[in-house]
This record gives structure tokens, C-alpha cells and sequence, in this order.
């Protein structure tokens, strides 16, 4: 087993068996509950549409999953440092890019546990109506490059600031304003701000896409724009977090 793969089961191992990383999951799966039971139970949002329902059940699971991707980012270097384990792991004989990929796959198996928790909730609020298949596969064709991209965004923070506080609420701020179209009326989405802000940013291409293919029925092919746009998120965010990673603070 090479060096990354040992990083990347250390980090799965966190995950599943330390408290910490348990009480993410747990919290991650309260959110879920408690909006699958206000989609169901609430007499005004059980009179949505179907696809409706489903499409904002979709929403909510990219942005918890981005909410909990941003917090084990920001642990990822700045944790490890205010542990005392970061200098052991940059003189062990594993380099700074064997380090991140280890770091980069631990995130990714971290949201396959968090997309495979989701389905249920997806399926109780969506079981019997139209594009509940859809609703799953562009979930994970969408939300993946946007969740981890906001992982990687928060690596990159905590490996150049060494600070867990500081890499944290630097991600959630740039969150928080990329998620914004959650909280948005059509009306102020539909402004030339709005539709500008659309244009480049990587949650709202996957919030309208989950729009267009859960509730209109749209093709695959007509998605291939917003497809680009999360892709280079993506891309863009590992290689920002592989330049911090190379120097990261260690005081």
C-alpha cells in the first residue's frame, strides 16, 4: 500500500471511527431529517410538486455535503498542525503531493459516505414521482466536483494559513455566497446580477441544472455548459490546494 493510500484509509478511518468524525455524519444526517420531515409533513410544502420536492431535497444535500467537505478541509493541514503531527507527516518519506492526494482521496470517499446516506432521504421524499433516477445521477455528476471543490478550497486555506478558524470561516463565507441562489426568489435570480452571478458560479450551475433535469425534463446534452463549469471548479480548486500544499505553515 503506497503513502497515499495510507493517508486516505487514516482519514476514512476518522470518518467512521472517531467521535468527531461521527458526530459530522450525524449532523449531516439531522439536517436531512429534519428537512425530509418539513417536505412531508409541512401541509403548505406537501403541496409541491413532486420534482419540486425533490429538486430542493437535492439542493440541501450539495450544501450539506459542502458545509461538511469545508470543515474536514480546513482540518486537513491546519488540524494536523495544531496536533503536532504535521511536522512528523512533511519528514516522514511521503512528499507534499503523495500527502495531498492522500488528504484528496480521504474527502472524496468522505462524500461517497455522505452521497450514499442521502438516497433514502431522496427516495422518501421522492418514491413514486417523476425523475427520482435523474434526481440520484445528476446529483452525483453535479454535486461531486461542487462539494469537493469547496473541500479543496478549504485545503488549500489551511495549508497556507495553518489555522483551522481561519481556513474555516474564510470556506464558509465563499460558501455561504455560492449557495446563495438556495435562499433567492426566482425574481432576483432572474436579474442581470443574478443571472451574471449564475453564469460563474458552480452552485448555482448544479442548482439549475437539478432544476432543469428534475423538473423539466431536460436532455443530458443541454447540461454540457453547466457540466464544464462545475468540472473546472473542480479542477481549478485541486490545483489552487496541490500550490498551498507544496509550502504548507508549520508555525
Amino acid at each position: 500500500m503506497n503513502a497515499s493510500s495510507l493517508i486516505a484509509k487514516k482519514e476514512r478511518s476518522a470518518l467512521l471511527q472517531n467521535q468527531r468524525g461521527l458526530a459530522w455524519l450525524l449532523a449531516y444526517a439531522g439536517i436531512l431529517s429534519a428537512f425530509a420531515l418539513l417536505l412531508i409533513s409541512n401541509q403548505e410544502l406537501s403541496l409541491l410538486d413532486n420534482a419540486q420536492v425533490v429538486y430542493m431535497m437535492a439542493g440541501t444535500v450539495t450544501a450539506a455535503g459542502a458545509l461538511i467537505a469545508v470543515i474536514m478541509g480546513s482540518d486537513a493541514y491546519a488540524g494536523e498542525r495544531e496536533r503536532g503531527t504535521l511536522v512528523p507527516l512533511l519528514t516522514a518519506p511521503i512528499s507534499t503531493n503523495e500527502l495531498l492526494m492522500g488528504k484528496a482521496i480521504g474527502l472524496a470517499g468522505a462524500w461517497g459516505i455522505m452521497y450514499l446516506l442521502a438516497l433514502p432521504y431522496l427516495w422518501a421524499v421522492g418514491a413514486g414521482g417523476q425523475n427520482l433516477g435523474q434526481a440520484i445521477f445528476y446529483l452525483g455528476l453535479f454535486g461531486t466536483p461542487v462539494v469537493l471543490g469547496f473541500g479543496y478550497l478549504a485545503m488549500a486555506l489551511s495549508a497556507r494559513s495553518g489555522s483551522v478558524m481561519s481556513s474555516l470561516l474564510t470556506s464558509l463565507i465563499v460558501l455561504l455566497f455560492s449557495a446563495s441562489p438556495l435562499l433567492l426568489g426566482p425574481g432576483l435570480r432572474n436579474s442581470a446580477v443574478g443571472r451574471a452571478l449564475d453564469a460563474i458560479n458552480p452552485f448555482s450551475g448544479a442548482l439549475n441544472t437539478y432544476d432543469a433535469v428534475i423538473i423539466d425534463s431536460d436532455p443530458f446534452m443541454s447540461q454540457l455548459g453547466r457540466l464544464v463549469l462545475v468540472l473546472l471548479w473542480l479542477g481549478i480548486m485541486f490545483g489552487v490546494a496541490r500550490l498551498s500544499a507544496r509550502r504548507p505553515a508549520i508555525r
